[in-house]
């Protein structure tokens, strides 16, 4: 059985043959040798373990749709500048900016991930009842694709609410009626239940795993879906369902309970352990170490990553090379030999003032450069987390570092957060403190640096502020203003993405050399300000849920815009 190459050419061709699909190589007859008509799939362990193969293949291509588009830029910690401090333009300003609407709806069809949805179901429909596998191989197999299915639900839940519950593989069993196809979105409680349902499913038939071992092979067994990662997975849909109501699903403050219980298994069960330094976890010679639960994997020979270079905005522009300043009075050159400029995002300097300089993590995760010499006027921040690693081979930068989705320190912040919730103040200080003294290192003192409890929401903005330092281009911070309250009570206009406390400035003092970034000198024009405010106004609260564009409503006749879209002049 073929288990220690993750991804490949052939695993793709599984996968398109299991889901019914053809291709020009069909009436080329240029096959490759272990390709597998649709009728003769399933057949085999190794076809059904290549399928797996393939679907991770098909879920890592989507990592920047779940990490920065629908993770983070609508999170607040990005510039709503339009252009960075290179002064180019940057990109997805509606996104920065909460400007969404039927046209301006950035990424349509629910993010186009029925193909995920319809791979897992078509797996489901076969695996349940296949006889080729022995039984702990066959629960194994699907524990990873229940789970996974609950993290392609669960992501458009908090993005869309209620939508359309397709679970059966309807096209690759032959129905290509487009009439009988459609389907409405369900409500909001219809998918939350379905959700639960999937991850509760996955936790059973996993069992009582408590190893990273997929299928017997360890060597790459992060980059699948583990039980594990169905734990994190379970502690995020309950704490969410206990703290944010959407269309006709209340919050339901008993689900704390069980997302409690999930996140404390995941710290407990897994042998899991924070790595000692930050900059550790991402580095690649560490891939897989002891804090990480789920991954992407990129490498030299594989794909590489996406994420970081769309972060690494303007560092070798004209405009920056020769202009900018570092820390030490230097001009700028091209301090981290990055190949090419994606002119994509920046992060706002309000969170580079957000960092302590003791703190190990400021310096991992982003780089400043100033407009003087003495490096009073900060110009810009880019972000240097993740940048992979000079290739011996070639002298060049690979973007080779592995993309977390789930690693441990988010269960311990998750924790701090459901503590908080119950009034417990020496845990809500014990977790953040945990997090903090990995993020000092040498530096830790617990009298300057640790964290002493305060009220429910000076807590909640200490938790946030704390996983903003932590998750950086990890996809996290919408999800966190849209969860995070300013009251126990959780009301629905309670949400920090309501309140000056979700803006990513939030606490900070803010002085006359404290200012947005900007390509142009000070004296030269006035610079933007940091201006503390909500990132959605109440009377905009519809928009913490994504619209359908008008593609999607007149390609389908059953769906029905997204509440509080429908009756905007577009």
């Amino acid at each position: 059985m073929k288990k220690n190459k993750l991804f490949t050419l052939a695993s793709t061709a599984l996968i398109a043959s299991g889901m019914g699909l053809s291709s020009c190589s069909d009436w080329l007859d240029l096959n490759p040798i272990d390709y597998y008509g649709a009728n003769s799939f399933w057949q085999t362990e190794a076809q059904i373990t290549g399928n797996l193969h393939a679907q991770m293949n098909l879920f890592r291509s989507y990592t920047s749709t779940f990490v920065l588009t629908y993770g983070e830029l609508r999170g607040g910690a990005y510039t709503t500048q339009e252009n960075g401090s290179d002064g180019s333009s940057l990109n997805d300003i509606n996104l920065r900016t909460q400007n969404l609407s039927q046209t301006n709806y950035v990424i349509g069809n629910f993010g186009n991930l029925w193909g995920l949805v319809s791979a897992a179901n078509l797996f489901i429909a076969n695996v349940e009842s296949t006889t080729v596998l022995d039984e702990a191989t066959k629960n194994y197999c699907l524990g990873m694709v229940y789970g996974m299915r609950a993290y392609y639900y669960f992501t458009m839940y908090r993005n869309y609410g209620g939508v359309p519950l397709r679970l059966t593989p309807d096209v690759d069993n032959g129905n290509y009626d487009p009439t009988t196809l459609y389907m409405p979105r369900a409500t909001a409680s219809e998918t939350m239940a379905q959700i639960k349902s999937d991850i509760n499913k996955s936790l059973e038939y996993f069992g009582d795993q408590t190893n990273f071992d997929y299928l017997g092979n360890a060597a790459n067994s992060k980059y699948y879906w583990s039980k594990a990662a169905s734990e994190m997975l379970a502690g995020e849909i309950y704490l969410w369902n206990a703290k944010v109501a959407t269309g006709d699903q209340p919050a339901t403050p008993a689900d704390l309970t069980t997302a409690k219980q999930h996140f404390e298994n995941v710290i407990s069960d897994y042998g899991l352990q924070l790595q000692d330094h930050f900059a550790d976890i991402f580095d690649p010679s560490n891939k897989q170490n002891s804090e990480i639960i789920f991954a992407m994997k990129y490498d030299e020979n594989e794909a590489t990553n996406g994420i970081p270079p769309y972060n690494m905005y303007g560092t070798i522009t004209g405009n920056t090379i020769g202009l900018a300043y570092d820390r030490n009075g230097n001009l700028w050159g091209n301090p981290l030999d990055v190949p090419g400029t994606q002119n994509r995002y920046q992060y706002s300097n309000a969170l580079w003032y957000q960092y302590d300089a003791a703190d190990t993590r400021r310096d991992a995760t982003l780089i400043d450069s100033y407009h003087d010499q003495a490096a009073t006027q900060l110009r810009g921040t880019f972000c240097c987390k993740n940048l992979g690693s000079i290739l011996e081979s070639t002298g060049q930068r690979c973007y080779n570092g592995d993309q977390p989705i789930y690693r441990l320190a988010l269960a311990y912040l998750s924790l701090a957060e459901i503590a908080n919730m119950e009034g417990n103040n020496a845990a809500v200080e014990s977790y953040i403190n945990d997090i903090r003294e990995r993020a000092y290192g040498d530096n830790w003192d617990p009298a300057v640096y640790g964290y002493t409890a305060g009220t429910f929401v000076q807590n909640e903005v200490a938790i946030l502020h704390e996983k903003d330092k932590e998750f950086v281009q990890e996809g996290q911070r919408w999800y966190d203003v849209r969860r995070m309250s300013v009251s126990s009570s959780c009301g629905d206009l309670d949400h920090m993405v309501f309140h000056n406390e979700g803006h990513i400035a939030y606490g900070l003092t803010i002085t006359e050399n404290m200012k947005e970034l900007t390509n142009v000198l000070w004296e030269d024009a006035t610079p933007p300000e940091i201006v503390v405010e909500p990132l959605l106004p109440t009377e905009l609260a519809y928009r913490v849920l994504w619209p359908l564009s008008t593609s999607d409503l007149n390609n389908d006749e059953m769906l029905e815009q997204t509440p509080g879209y429908e009756m905007l002049d577009e």
